[in-house]
């Protein structure tokens, strides 16, 4: 049982690495824990896989945080575009929808599983399930796997396609981290991306479901601003989420702060002026019927801040004073949340941290540290923002490591 390549890991990165190095002609296995593959790629999308983004590949290289010069070259070499064209090479249509999202047209994940799947049954790709790898050693350029149940398994390269630790019940429990660890790797600390947060203030918490289109977005650690983002901004039982918020769990952690400008892009200084100049001259008209004139501000939220300020419902702009028009201005433009916590892995769509990308060469995805090993997918310390960035970045990374492997 001496193969070309080993992959571990029946994710999207894993079979589609697979099935490009089999085409080749290599003899590829591919081994896989769960009782079956792409078990998380099936909930992706609530079950219908949001697999890439419509949007020009240069808009793709600033939604990995801070790794866009490790992800761009794979990327380039792998766009969406033969993305959309390799489904659809395997009988897969695909149709954009809000926000350039991109989904199979039947809208079922399982149709985008299935042609991975097909694309490895025709390349002679073999599938081995239940399948876990509990230990992996090198001797005289041979890579020779353990599984958990004491089978072995010989391979000249050894490609890892683990995921990360996100939605552990699915089989995402961090073993990458592990088999990498084991070979003179350093893993970044693994934490929750693409989550909500909860905060301290409970006070709009009654407003759960309410949604901003565009809001701004700043976040604070130890009282320096660390990113801005605007985006879609949703208030939960518990404190915020949306894709604003989404994406930029990445760099949060308990204790940090956040401001949020409900009437972005306006500014803070925009707001104050403008209510100076036409609050005085509303006269007999009520605060609240003046504040609804801003399309993105519901009448219960603006319930909900001017009793949170402690202005009464019917107060007229008349009668309001300069220091209420300030707190005004400055809950509508500059509202404090405090982070008590982040959603944890459990509820994490992706995993950051991971494998250290400087111990990866980003050409061929190959290890600097140990010849012949390969590292793809969520495994890397790389997380992309919500909208099928992250699927991407598994095909790209994939394509780039088969291409190379396949020579």
């Amino acid at each position: 049982m001496h193969y070309h390549t080993i992959v571990i890991g029946a994710g999207p990165a894993g079979l589609f690495a697979a099935g490009q190095i089999g085409k080749s002609g290599r003899k590829v296995l591919v081994l896989e824990k769960n009782a079956q593959a792409g078990k998380k790629l099936l909930i992706s999308g609530s079950g219908q896989c949001n697999f890439t983004h419509s949007g020009p590949i240069e808009h793709f290289f600033t939604r990995y945080g801070d790794h866009e010069k490790f992800i761009k070259g794979a990327l380039t070499r792998f766009t969406n575009e033969d993305t959309i064209r390799f489904f659809e090479q395997a009988g897969i249509s695909s149709e954009t929808r809000e926000n350039g999202k991109v989904f199979p047209k039947s809208s079922k994940s399982i149709d985008v599983l299935n042609a991975l799947l097909m694309v490895c049954k025709k390349c002679n790709v073999e599938v081995k399930y239940n399948q876990g790898v509990s230990h992996i050693e090198r001797y005289d350029g041979i890579f020779t796997l353990e599984t958990q149940d004491g089978e072995r398994y010989l391979a000249d390269h050894v490609v890892v396609a683990t995921g990360g630790k996100s939605f552990p019940h699915l089989g995402s429990t961090g073993d990458g981290y592990r088999l990498a660890s084991a070979l003179g790797h350093t893993v970044v600390e693994p934490r929750p991306a693409l989550t909500y947060v909860t905060t301290h203030e409970r006070t709009y918490c009654a407003l759960s479901g309410i949604s901003f289109k565009d809001a701004g977005v700043t976040l604070w650690h130890e009282n320096k601003k660390q990113v801005e983002r605007h985006g879609s901004l949703l208030f939960t039982h518990k404190g915020l989420s949306g894709p604003v918020i989404l994406d930029a769990t990445r760099w949060m952690m308990p204790g940090d702060q956040l401001t949020v400008n409900y009437l972005y892009p306006m500014t803070y200084e925009m707001v104050r002026d403008q209510f100076a100049k036409e609050i005085p001259e509303r006269g007999k008209e009520g605060v609240l019927t003046y504040l609804k004139q801003f399309d993105t501000l519901t009448r219960s939220f603006c319930e909900t801040v001017l009793e949170h300020l402690g202005i009464p419902n019917d107060q007229t702009c008349a009668r309001l004073s300069k220091k209420e028009r300030e707190m005004l201005v400055t809950e509508l433009t500059r509202c404090t949340f405090n982070l008590s916590g982040i959603g944890g892995m459990n509820s994490a769509m992706v995993t950051a941290g991971g494998i250290s990308l400087k111990e990866i060469n980003p050409t061929t995805m190959e290890s600097r540290k140990q010849k012949g090993l390969y590292c793809i997918g969520e495994v890397l310390d790389i997380d992309g923002d919500t909208g099928g960035y992250n699927i991407q970045a598994a095909f790209s990374t994939a394509y780039v490591c088969a291409t190379h492997l396949a020579k």
